[in-house]
């Protein structure tokens, strides 16, 4: 085993309130990552008011642990000026790292505070070499991937991007892709990237005519402990325990039975590792659902790592939480001292204490007033060790006490006042503490800025339309519809669809191309971009290979891995960015032309459009585009029409509730549905070639009521319409609709009162 490996792994755990966190150090925690009062992932945990946080930090470097702060929700552009001054009193503390999900947050975390690490929440969707390589280029030392990915991705992540890998090792787990789901948020305006999931995936859905309900989208906990020497040996830094919203015992508990099998490890990495049926029964009575799986590390999805039948905890242990209660959550960390008095009359009061941090030895003394000799009564041994002993309130106990008294010769004795002797021991402590709080000498790496924002100027025609087009017969009624309104700026062809086009689709993309010059072609990438037997980024290449001397122009991007490949290698052309790239704020979109890093004026990829986010509603995404043309004028599409894509998972929901159609790498894929409990018809798609699948909202978004609102603020310069599961009639009765409604034609409503939502146009989200 190389010296490499041997390197002590960080068992990072969870604290929703300060007693978890003092309980969880007590158990045996290296670091502990908790949630402030705002931009938090867990808004409904308990969390720490900003006093709170500040001696979390003071205690926890007090005892050579870590803080790691959650500011891991997307913010608006309305809220961003809140961040600088949320963050400011930690900053001043030394906090150690931030868990950071808004591009835009941790630029301005990056620029103002470069002495606190950035971490890259599993809400960023890293999944691959490529995505983890752009953020260390943008100053981040650590990335929490995806938690589908396999053992050897993470390796991959860890070895190929130099880059700290921090990995859920325990805990509940989501069914979607963490920071692709939209489930919550659309069917109850409660959103996961806003730290209030409402948990859709753990409801009932019925899977067909006369099915009885099951749970298909309910994930069975994770448990690692049996495999932790394979985690140690792939490279991860640190290993994370999930559950922020439970309660003490649990992250203590948990946190002591890793400690125990990470230490027994370590202590012999050739013996047997085995994990004793008694600690795992304990485990199962921590607040666990039914069932536990291994998680994603060697395997890709399966029935088994889904609670089908009920979602439900397993019964607790009383006398197990007691028994963890009594042994973590009772006392605080305490450094044993050693102190030494010296009273000599004549002479300044002498008082010294010495404590061992880890291996580092440190040493204070202080000095009082003269020690005067005793007029009555003189003060013992005894008496003085007494108030020297009283440390309580403070992270120190009374080791050895030595006391020299010296009254030179007079017998008198000697005297100091009660009163001082505690000041003396106070101020003794506050030295001991200044000392043993480390001194940040970390910062930041400098990164590179975009400033040619000269390259940018969006035309001056405004709401022209965008198409996403995803299956063959889409595709068909696009090329040949009559685009002579010149109201199609753009369309968007999935690239299952693009890879697998025939001559003759190719002989109609170009005579498309040739007879409307002014809308481009480009190619929609996965939602999901995986290395392995997935394809990944082979895809990518493959894209971009097969455009050149093609008909097409660009590329829709929809993570941050495709965009780091793009960069990678080379790709010098247009790039859109999706939805799920987020950019809730001027600063976001910002980072993101940072990290391009081109102009239209060098041979390189040029972001020549972002998407408004789903999740803001009108006037919030007004506010962006208002803000952000001040900076820069980036051309900004809006979507008007189409099915909300509310999940992007790994598991199958027809491998989980059939069989798998065993066509993992072919340019195929195929719809099933599910069945929520107001018999709203989900129609999910299966994308074989990428083993994903996408859960559909049952109705599509259509903003046709509120388009003359829309198109009247001149504000988007494109109009977007998505395609997904729409048949060729409908496809163009949409088109119809909305191009005659734009540009003042002729047009039949198609709507009527029901079939439709507005999705967050009006509401938004919390």
């Amino acid at each position: 085993m190389s010296k490499g490996i041997m390197r002590k792994v960080e068992l990072l755990s969870p604290a929703g309130g300060y007693e978890t966190m003092v309980g969880a150090f007590n158990a045996g925690a290296d670091a502990v990552y908790l949630g402030g009062s705002k931009f938090g992932a867990r808004a409904y945990a308990d969390n720490f008011d900003r006093d709170q946080v500040l001696d979390a930090i003071v205690y926890a470097h007090l005892h050579g642990k870590k803080i790691y702060m959650t500011v891991n929700t997307l913010v608006k552009e309305g809220e961003f000026s809140d961040v600088y001054d949320f963050m400011v009193p930690y900053a001043e503390k030394n906090l150690d790292g931030v868990i950071v999900q808004d591009l835009g947050v941790a630029r301005l975390i990056r620029q103002e505070f470069p002495h606190i690490e950035l971490h890259a929440s599993t809400q960023q969707t890293i999944t691959g070499v490529y995505g983890a390589r752009l953020l260390k280029e943008r100053g981040y030392t650590r990335v929490v991937p995806a938690r589908e990915l396999s053992l050897s991705e993470m390796k991959a992540i860890r070895q190929e991007a130099d880059i700290e890998v921090e990995a859920f090792i325990h805990g509940a787990m989501c069914y979607c892709y963490s920071g692709a789901c939209l489930f919550s948020s659309v069917v109850g305006g409660r959103s996961g990237n806003r730290g209030r999931c409402a948990q859709p995936c753990r409801l009932p859905y019925g899977l067909g005519a006369g099915d009885s309900e099951k749970y298909p989208l309910s994930l069975k906990d994770m448990s690692t402990i049996g495999i932790i020497p394979e985690l140690i040996q792939a490279g991860i830094d640190s290993f994370k325990i999930e559950g922020r919203m439970k309660k003490p015992e649990y992250s203590a508990g948990v946190t002591a039975l890793y400690r125990k099998y990470i230490d027994k490890y370590y202590a012999d990495p050739n013996g047997d590792y085995r994990v004793s049926d008694e600690d795992l029964e304990t485990l199962r009575n921590l607040y666990q659902r039914t069932g536990i799986s291994e998680g994603y590390y060697h395997r890709h999805n399966d029935k088994s790592m889904v609670t089908v039948l009920s979602p439900a905890y397993n019964a607790t242990s009383e006398d197990i939480l007691k028994s963890v209660h009594d042994k973590y959550l009772g006392s605080t960390l305490k450094h044993s001292c050693d102190m030494y008095c010296e009273l000599i009359t004549g002479q300044k009061a002498k008082l010294t204490m010495s404590v061992w941090k880890g291996e580092d030895f440190f040493y204070e003394e202080v000095y009082g007033d003269e020690v005067q000799a005793a007029s009555k009564r003189p003060m013992d041994e005894d008496s003085i060790r007494k108030q020297l002993a009283k440390l309580g309130g403070t992270v120190y106990e009374a080791g050895n006490i030595d006391i020299t008294i010296d009254d030179g010769g007079s017998g008198t004795g000697i005297f100091v006042a009660v009163s001082a002797l505690n000041e003396l021991r106070r101020e003794l402590v506050s030295k001991m503490d200044e000392n043993l709080l480390p001194k940040n000498e970390f910062t930041t790496a400098p990164v590179e800025h975009f400033t040619d924002y000269d390259s940018y100027k969006a035309s001056d025609k405004k709401n022209t339309l965008q198409v996403l087009v995803s299956t063959k017969e889409q595709l068909d009624t696009v090329l040949y519809y009559d685009m002579s309104s010149g109201l199609v700026n753009k369309i968007f062809v999935d690239s299952n669809l693009f890879l697998s086009t025939d001559d003759k689709t190719r002989a109609a993309m170009a005579a498309f191309k040739k007879g409307n010059d002014s809308t481009s072609l480009y190619v929609a990438l996965p939602y999901i971009t995986r290395e392995e037997k997935w394809d990944g980024t082979k895809e990518v290449q493959r894209v971009m290979d097969a455009l050149s001397g093609s008909s097409f122009d660009g590329i829709l991007v929809r993570n941050l891995e495709q965009l780091g490949y793009l960069k990678a290698h080379g790709y010098a052309g247009y790039v859109t960015l999706d939805y799920g790239v987020y950019n809730w704020n001027k600063e976001s979109v910002l980072e993101l032309l940072d990290i391009a890093m081109t102009s239209k004026d060098n041979d390189g990829l040029f972001i020549d459009e972002i998407s408004a986010p789903y999740e803001l509603n009108f006037r919030e995404a007004s506010d962006l585009v208002a803000a952000l043309k001040q900076k820069v004028d980036i051309p900004v599409a809006y979507n008007i029409y189409g099915h909300i894509p509310m999940m992007i998972s790994a598991g199958c929901i027809k491998k989980t509730t059939a069989s798998c159609s065993g066509r993992m790498n072919e340019l195929y894929s195929e719809n099933v549905s599910i069945v929520d409990r107001m018999n709203n018809k989900m129609t999910v798609t299966c994308n074989c070639r990428h083993c994903y699948n996408v859960i559909w909202n049952a109705y599509p978004t259509s903003l046709h009521g509120s388009l003359d609102k829309i198109t009247g603020r001149d504000l988007f310069d494109d109009l977007r319409i998505d395609f997904t599961i729409e048949d060729a009639g409908r496809c163009r009765q949409i088109l119809d609709y909305y191009t005659g409604r734009i540009s003042g034609g002729s047009h039949i409503d198609i709507f009527g009162d029901k079939g439709f939502t507005t999705g967050h146009y009006k509401r938004g989200v919390e």
